[in-house]
């Protein structure tokens, strides 16, 4: 069986050549929403777990609001002009095509576990698959045709539009439900409310 390798551990194994060829590190950016602490903090072990006497890697952090193309251009410009082999990061549907544009014009890898783009992009490394295609097998594989879609992210919506037009093909009923406004302080009632109106729809039909 052939075995799939993690993305990011081969690009480490790349750039470990190049420490161990004469390099005295490897530097690697880091660009971050303001408040992704966790995400931070997860970036900031891996390069300590990485990283060795014979192999130093040295990041490079930016905190900034990721929607903002005009901030990320800066950034990304900062972080390439210290040299850096690759960015780790996120984006927004904002500024994804100005980090796109720039991965391919500079030829610096782009890591990062945001949504998934469509189509392939060079620079880009997804540490998040792509659910459209299995989410539409796993409709088909149980003959669903009528459900409903919750969703509360662009990447949701984005998915919610490939649904919608197998849909329309597949002569499916699907009614989509947008709970990304609902408050924290009330979400669990308000679930409980929402999947009990969905089943008293149910059994009315």
């Amino acid at each position: 069986m052939e075995k799939i390798v993690n993305p990011f551990v081969s690009f480490l194994l790349v750039l470990s050549g190049c420490a161990l060829g004469g390099s005295p590190g490897v530097q690697i950016g880091g660009l971050f929403p303001r408040g992704a602490d966790q995400e931070y903090s997860a970036f900031r072990i891996g390069m300590v777990q990485f990283g060795t006497l014979e192999f130093r890697l040295t990041p490079h952090i930016d905190n900034l609001e990721v929607a903002n193309s005009f901030a990320v251009t800066n950034c990304f410009c900062s972080q390439f002009s210290r040299g850096v082999y690759a960015i780790f990061g996120f984006y927004d549907k904002k500024s994804v095509n100005t980090i796109t544009s720039f991965c391919g014009t500079l030829h610096v890898s782009f890591i990062t576990p945001s949504f998934p783009l469509d189509g392939n992009q060079q620079f880009i490394i997804q540490m998040r698959p792509d659910i459209k295609g299995p989410l539409l097998s796993l409709i088909e594989y149980y003959k669903w045709d009528k459900f409903a879609y919750l969703y509360d992210s662009d990447r949701g919506l984005t998915t919610l539009q490939v649904v919608l037009d197998t849909a329309a093909e597949k002569k499916w009923q699907v009614t989509a439900i947008n709970v990304g406004n609902l408050k924290d302080e009330r979400k669990d009632e308000a679930y409980r409310s929402l999947f009990q109106d969905l089943e008293n729809k149910k059994r009315g039909e």
